[in-house]
């Protein structure tokens, strides 16, 4: 996607900044960001406000932002809760085009804060001031010397440029980060702390750094999101733009949630859709501050490979055995190596392992050219796509290092495609000589694997064409029912428009009709009470198997008919008179549940008891390609039984994937009707023989 102008370059690329609180004292929040800017040489307009002065720092002071006869771009408010609504009305009257608040006491305070932070929003929506704040620490964009923050971090460090935009919504969070960074020589193009988010979300941020220049990683901490549709289309932009996307998201445990009745809800829970969602749309999602640094360090200044082959070189074959299980582990490949380069290497050293992982053993360092020769070598087959190169502690070794560094930095100079990541220890002084060559770092095996680990899954993700089942024109279904609940036999007839295969089945509302369509379904049959009152039906004892004659099914028509009379308002629609499932086959479940965030999501597990015992379920969001479905069903630790385990003949797998496609586009196009839709059982059927519905349950929105 080209890259085009943004509404927010206004505040993040700002040619002219007012600092409405400015003050000469640079320890005051006030006076922090006017010292920034001038010490890193902005080179746009800088207007301090504060009516106490007439000049602050050799600028002009100005008593009001009515004052100043230009445009602003970006005002950066810094005073006292009680005076911030004014100045920000006086902001938006004076066509100011964005503004950074750093003030607290609002939303996240009380009512009386929440209220005024609501007019705040209502106030920049009127005049299209887009706003960062209240409550934040703002932020800087350090290619262009934008330092719109009052942030300690700022004062003693020398700042880096970098290619990593970092968006975070806790400004404390957000500091540690960025002194990590700094501490590891890692350097950003953009650092933004989106406080209470009256306008300016995580997603308005990812989408600004989806289309900068000067940004070609974003770096996301995320704690929650207000419009899930927002940020999904902030994590397409980005990977349309071939932009890896690092996420550290908080909140993981589902403690004091209510449980829904269907199977669903128990197994969707908030941070289940969130890991969906970033592994829908290509978001490497990270563990450990640690690993959210790496990855976004690796993404940023190394390829992304063009396969997953990784030819690993050590000194130490037991750190090489490690690192080829690690590797295998996270699903990494570690081919051996060709014959005819094990031959060229047995030549050039005799005791080496050349197998993969390649143990250069201690030689390395009497034979002057030989770690040179060995990578060359292996990588020249064209058999491996990645490289980790162990030389356990030789960054502390400052004679020893020099050579090392030439050698790995014209392999990779070589190999340009070949992403090359070096582990050694150091010291603080050999990290920054082996970063400032050129070279990815890293102080520890396992950490470098999980490096390779993210790239590959940005390579899986970028390789991916556009799911075409989101270009769909989407048709809005309206379900109209006096009842919440749908029951089977209606929900059937629903899905059935959108291609679902259903048992063949009809509803009878006498003993005399449910003998004809029993005779018309054939026997044996199943027989099932339906009332919209009662969810599971299996509970109430209202199904009945394998009937096979005329007597027995009158009878049973009446017995379902007493169960439900008996139960406590429910009302009898009649009963089901259902055809047998007898052919040999796989019980599947699909499900579909009303995200808060991100609206519909879908469920795929396996069926019948499995779906309670294993908790064993894959999610998107809907609506989901083919394609999409079966990497779903290839998720899933039952999936084996699909592919024909112990002999067994393989099921319908493709057939099932297109069954949850068009299930996710039809529970899509409902979305406003739909709270919760489940499809257990589906039998799925030997490869070749289908698939098909045998209930199904929806529960509708309020």
């Amino acid at each position: 996607m080209a890259i085009k102008e943004s509404t927010l370059d206004a505040l993040f690329n700002p040619e002219s900044i007012a600092i409405i609180g400015a003050t000469p004292d640079e320890k005051r929040i006030g006076g922090r960001p006017l010292a920034y800017l001038q010490k890193n040489n902005y080179k746009g307009s800088i207007f301090p406000i504060n009516p106490k002065y007439d000049v602050i720092t050799g600028l002009k002071c100005y008593g009001s932002i009515a004052e100043i006869n230009q445009t602003i771009d970006l005002a950066i408010i810094s005073l006292p809760k009680n005076l911030v609504l004014d100045k920000f009305k006086e902001c938006a009257e004076n066509g100011v085009r964005s503004v950074v608040i750093f003030s607290a006491g609002f939303g996240e305070v009380d009512e009386e804060g929440k209220q005024q932070q609501e007019e705040i929003t209502s106030i920049a929506k009127k005049h299209n001031v887009r706003v960062l704040g209240p409550n934040c620490l703002g932020m800087f964009n350090v290619n262009k010397g934008v330092y719109a923050t009052f942030s300690t971090i700022l004062e003693k460090q020398t700042l880096i440029k970098g290619k990593i935009g970092f968006v975070s919504q806790s400004g404390a969070f957000g500091s540690h980060v960025y002194t990590l960074a700094r501490q590891n020589h890692i350097g950003l193009s953009h650092f933004i702390a989106t406080g209470n988010e009256s306008d300016v979300d995580v997603a308005d941020c990812i989408a600004y750094l989806a289309q900068d220049n000067e940004t070609e990683v974003i770096a996301c901490y995320i704690e929650g999101a207000k419009d899930g549709e927002k940020l999904i289309n902030a994590f397409k932009l980005a990977a349309e733009n071939n932009k890896p996307v690092v996420a550290l998201k908080v909140g993981t445990t589902n403690v004091g949630k209510k449980a829904a009745l269907s199977h669903t809800g128990s197994l969707a829970g908030s941070d289940d859709v969130y890991d969906a969602i970033f592994e829908q749309y290509g978001v490497y999602r990270a563990e450990t501050i640690e690993e959210f640094l790496d990855v976004a360090y690796a993404s940023a200044e190394l390829p992304i490979p063009k396969g997953d082959r990784v030819a690993i070189f050590t000194v130490s074959g037991g750190v090489g055995i490690m690192l080829a299980d690690q590797l295998s582990e996270r699903h990494l490949s570690v081919p051996e190596t060709p014959q005819d380069v094990q031959e060229k290497l047995k030549e050039m050293l005799p005791i080496a392992g050349v197998k993969n992982p390649i143990d250069t053993t201690a030689q390395l360092n009497a034979i002057p050219n030989l770690l040179d020769d060995f990578i060359d070598t292996v990588l020249g087959s064209g058999k491996y796509d990645s490289t980790i190169v162990f030389l356990a502690f030789t960054g502390l070794m400052p004679e020893v290092l020099e050579k090392r560094i030439l050698t790995l930095k014209d392999i990779s100079n070589k190999y340009k495609d070949i992403p090359l990541i070096t582990v050694t220890l150091n010291t603080e002084e050999s990290k920054k000589t082996i970063i400032d060559n050129g070279l990815v770092l890293s102080d520890d095996p396992t950490r470098a694997v999980n490096m390779l680990k993210a790239l590959n899954f940005y390579r899986e993700h970028f390789n991916r064409k556009l799911d075409e089942s989101e270009k769909k024109l989407k048709q809005t279904i309206s379900i109209s029912s006096q009842s919440s609940v749908l029951t089977e036999y209606e929900g059937k007839k629903l899905i059935q428009q959108y291609d679902i295969p259903v048992t063949k089945e009809r509803l009878a509302t006498s003993p005399e009709e449910a003998v004809i369509l029993a005779k018309e379904v054939g026997f044996p049959i199943a027989m099932k009470g339906m009332s919209p009152e009662i969810l599971h039906k299996t509970d109430e004892g209202l199904v009945y198997l394998n009937i096979d004659n005329e007597k027995d099914v009158e009878q049973t028509f009446q017995i379902l008919k007493n169960k439900v009379d008996n139960i406590q308002d429910a009302q009898f629609d009649g009963v089901l008179i259902q055809e047998m499932l007898t052919d040999d086959s796989v019980e599947m479940f699909i499900g579909s549940k009303s995200d808060p965030v991100f609206g519909q999501v879908i469920l795929v597990g396996m069926g019948g008891i499995y779906i309670e015992i294993l908790k064993d379920a894959a999610i998107r969001k809907a609506p989901v390609s083919v394609e999409e479905a079966e990497r779903m069903v290839n998720e899933l630790r039952g999936s084996s039984l699909l592919k024909g385990a112990r002999g067994k003949q393989p099921y319908d797998v493709k057939a099932l994937c297109n069954l949850i496609s068009n299930f996710s586009q039809f529970i899509a196009n409902a979305e406003d009707s739909i709270q919760e839709l489940d499809l257990n059982p589906i039998m799925v059927f030997e490869k070749g023989k289908g698939v098909k519905v045998a209930d199904a349950l929806i529960t509708l929105k309020k």
